[in-house]
């Protein structure tokens, strides 16, 4: 079982025993992030999407449909998923969730997040809309963000021809799909649409700075390693000056943007190279006014939420779950929240 925890104990830190058990077969048969290249990135994506639905197993929501929301250069897929569930709903429709999936803004996709997707949907209940952005090398900064920021515009004007509430709005994503999440929710504010929430997992939030105690500790070894956040950034971030803009790593905006934000949900795992900059970003927020939740999740990895509905690693899927529910129950209490105070 995963519990919340505090840095003050992060030094005594250990994958559980389900989470090692992962890591060993993992690192036996070769971290295929070691060994990313941009000639073979394109092929590892694919091999991951392909392979996916034979390794997780999802749950069953009352409704799926692909969609194509226009862009000025393309049209962006996204699936959207509708709970059977309808506590949440509000003149008859839903609040909605948009998600940003990690993988180094390079990898992941619609299919490979899918039973993170139908989890989310389920457990708060919320529509959720699922976005598969623009990805690295081949579309490197800003096009991802890009594409998130049409999203969100395009979700708002148009969540009640699927059943959605355009004026509940959330963001999510875990890692890459963190940071996409949050800047793009500060966007969204910027233009007075009604993001009320934003739930960030693991969020890279300093792709400029790797000289944090997380790095030094879990750097190697543990999934995520220094050597594959290294090459991310070069594939998303070719250009050295842009590492340190704030559309790319938020932890350096200034603290008037941060006042924009919407409250927040920040979750990092205690064996992760991210925890520190995930801790640091939850506590710039706080101190510019914004009520930032953070919770760090002991025994657990970067990317941790991709075993949940593991066929190989039932154990572990139950505790990625349990992370699920805890950030499921937080977006709740956010759309309650909303909801309860005079229109």
């Amino acid at each position: 079982m995963t519990e919340t925890r505090t840095s003050s104990q992060a030094a005594t830190e250990r994958p559980t025993p389900e989470v090692q058990q992962y890591l060993d077969d993992l690192n036996r048969i070769g971290n295929p992030l070691d060994t990313m290249t941009a000639a073979s990135v394109a092929g590892l994506r694919a091999q991951r999407e392909a392979m996916t639905p034979a390794l997780i197993e999802v749950e069953a929501v009352e409704g799926v449909r692909d969609v194509l929301i226009p862009a000025p250069v393309r049209l962006i897929p996204a699936r959207i998923y509708t709970p059977a569930d309808r506590r949440l709903a509000r003149d008859g429709k839903l609040p909605v969730v948009v998600f940003f999936h990690g993988g180094g803004w390079t990898l992941g996709g619609i299919a490979s997040y899918d039973a993170i997707a139908r989890g989310l949907a389920n457990r708060i209940p919320a529509i959720v809309v699922s976005v598969a952005y623009r990805l690295a090398p081949e579309f490197p900064f800003p096009a991802g963000l890009d594409d998130a920021r049409v999203v969100i515009r395009w979700t708002a004007a148009n969540a009640p021809a699927f059943g959605g509430d355009g004026q509940r709005l959330a963001v999510a994503g875990d890692s890459a799909g963190g940071n996409l999440a949050t800047v793009a929710a500060l966007d969204a504010r910027r233009e007075g649409l009604p993001v009320l929430f934003q739930a960030l997992f693991y969020p890279s939030t300093d792709i400029a700075n790797a000289d944090y105690p997380s790095y030094r500790q879990w750097g190697d070894g543990y999934l995520l390693t220094r050597k594959a956040v290294e090459t991310f950034r070069s594939f998303y971030l070719p250009n050295r000056e842009d590492w340190s803009r704030p559309e790319a790593s938020p932890l350096r905006m200034n603290e008037a943007d941060l006042r924009l934000m919407p409250e927040a949900l920040i979750v990092t795992c205690g064996c992760d190279p991210l925890r520190d900059e995930g801790e640091a970003y939850a506590q710039r927020v706080r101190t510019c006014g914004v009520c930032a939740d953070y919770r760090m999740k002991s025994g657990m990895i970067h990317a941790c939420l991709n075993l949940f509905g593991s066929r190989l690693y039932p154990q572990a899927s139950q505790q990625a779950e349990l992370i699920l529910e805890d950030a499921a129950g937080a977006i709740r209490v956010a759309y309650i929240a909303h909801d309860s105070r005079p229109q």
